[in-house]
């Protein structure tokens, strides 16, 4: 089934990202034939439908900063996976495919000596700025400790 076909609430919801769509592809081609991996990522995403039908619609879709690339949605079309096929996966595989969805930014990163006054005051910035969005939206807690200038 093509994405574009899948009835859900584009008004509140989004879909999960292309490559939590590759990711999943790629572990049912790891336990199933060719043939069969199309039939079985319906099953997939009709799975993800139903959660989006059942779940809150405060989500916010694209206008929630928790919603971008690897977002909530790429979340539930992991949960999506796993609820359809816990019998052929494991959780270490979920969270191996999670790791490749989720952490690909960090590893772009430079090391940097994050106890310099400048990077203290940018990742204070940062996390402020996060907690503002997400007080925004109420969908995730935050604290974020006062900057301490030394």
């Amino acid at each position: 089934m093509e994405d574009k076909e899948l009835v859900l609430d584009r008004e509140h919801h989004i879909l999960y990202t292309k490559q939590c769509r590759e990711e999943i592809l790629n572990k049912i081609s790891l336990h199933y034939s060719a043939e069969d991996v199309e039939k079985i990522f319906t099953k997939v995403q009709l799975q993800y439908v139903g959660f989006l039908k059942d779940y809150r619609t405060d989500l916010g879709g694209k206008k929630n900063f928790h919603n971008g690339a690897g977002g909530n949605y790429d979340c539930i079309a992991l949960f999506s996976y796993y609820v359809v096929y816990k019998e052929k996966t494991s959780l270490a595989e979920i969270e191996e495919m999670e790791g490749n969805l989720f952490l690909s930014a960090f590893k772009n990163l430079k090391f940097v000596d994050c106890n310099k006054p400048i990077y203290k005051k940018l990742m204070y910035w940062s996390f402020a700025l996060s907690k503002k969005k997400c007080d925004k939206w109420d969908d995730f807690d935050m604290n974020v400790a006062p900057y301490k200038k030394r």
